[in-house]
């Protein structure tokens, strides 16, 4: 897909010029910088969501009541045509914010996403009543570790303050507000600048570490594991909900994202960080 010139270079525009002092590698920043919500550059959380969600998903509502809004075929293409032109202008920022200290991760040099090893399922294709779960859960014995970048990238939607839960003998589970989104709560969506993908870790503790126009080494915190979002439901807590996403083809559509099963750079990002 050609991509029309004066989108690429409106993205490309926004991209602040790089510091004029680096930093040296014993002060190397986990995170430079920040957009802000006008910025054209980070549009608003609700519209980096629905442009994240693929023509499958229709259930990833922004508004605090859970609705079907299926895409229409004029959206797709428009939103691939919009996301590319993101994508140059964040692959920009991030050369221009990240200098010499932060470096592009390759899938064989990604960094395991916790603090500890936890209990690493793979459960990608594991049902759900709206469809496969496409997206890995690492489990721990307590809430509260620490969730860390696989790759450096750049954090373009981060949403804290989820406020919402569940009532056994009311509402069920219920939402009123902030965070990312409904399902996902205080979440984040990391755009790796190396492969074109797009990492999102839900469910995560109020006080998340990065906001929107972060730039991120690998391994650099990006909040720690909670309950918030549909994780609040009986049972759903203490875990890492981590979806990975990279352009493909579906619906017949090319370019739009589409899950991927990260599993094995996941497994062996588990297994160099804790040798036997």
């Amino acid at each position: 897909m050609i991509l029309p010139g004066f989108l690429i270079a409106a993205a490309l525009l926004q991209a602040p010029q790089a510091p004029t002092t680096p930093a040296t590698p014993q002060q190397a920043p986990t995170s430079a910088g920040a957009g802000t919500v006008s910025d054209p550059l980070f549009p608003d959380r609700g519209t980096v969501m629905r442009l994240f969600t693929d023509c499958d998903e229709a259930r990833w509502p922004f508004g605090t009541e859970e609705r079907y809004e299926p895409k229409t075929t004029a959206e797709l293409d428009s939103g691939v045509v919009r996301l590319r032109a993101l994508e140059a202008g964040w692959r920009a920022y991030f050369a221009s914010r990240a200098g010499d200290s932060i470096r592009p991760t390759p899938k064989t040099a990604w960094r395991y996403p916790l603090a500890v090893r936890g209990r690493l399922l793979n459960n990608f294709l594991n049902p759900r009543a709206d469809g496969p779960h496409e997206a890995l859960d690492i489990f721990v014995e307590r809430e509260g570790v620490g969730v860390r970048a696989p790759v450096a990238g750049v954090v373009v939607a981060a949403g804290d303050g989820w406020r919402g839960g569940y009532e056994r003998r009311g509402r069920g589970f219920f939402y009123e507000g902030d965070g990312l989104s409904r399902r996902a709560g205080n979440a984040a969506i990391l755009f790796d600048p190396e492969s074109g993908g797009y990492f999102l870790f839900s469910h995560l503790q109020e006080g998340i570490a990065v906001r929107t126009g972060d730039v991120v080494a690998a391994g650099a915190t990006m909040g720690r594991v909670g309950h918030t979002g549909n994780a609040s439901r009986p049972g759903g807590g203490k875990h890492l909900h981590m979806a990975y996403k990279e352009p493909g083809t579906s619906c017949g559509i090319n370019g739009v994202l589409v899950a991927v099963n990260p599993y094995r750079w996941v497994r062996a990002a588990q297994r160099r960080a804790y040798r036997p």
